[in-house]
């Protein structure tokens, strides 16, 4: 199991779920989002640390050191930060 660390919000277990926003959502984090397909940016955050896979080609263009969590699953320990 991953570890998924918000700043300033907490941590929670990656335990196998669609995305790192399904984890981050089930576990009770208030985190932005509008389509869950990688369509929109919402749920865009920094990757500080750690190293995600792309489970999905989203069509929104992140910035570098910029991961967006509907298309993501982490697979190691990962900090990221709300922008």
């Amino acid at each position: 199991m991953s570890k998924i660390t918000v700043i300033g919000q907490g941590e929670c277990e990656f335990d196998g779920q669609f995305s790192m926003l399904e984890a981050l959502d089930e576990s009770g984090f208030d985190m932005p989002y509008s389509c869950r397909g990688g369509n929109c940016g919402a749920c865009r955050v920094k990757l500080v640390s750690g190293e995600v896979e792309e489970i999905q080609t989203p069509i929104y263009e992140t910035g570098e050191g910029e991961i967006l969590t509907c298309s993501v699953i982490p697979l190691n320990d990962v900090v990221i930060e709300l922008l």
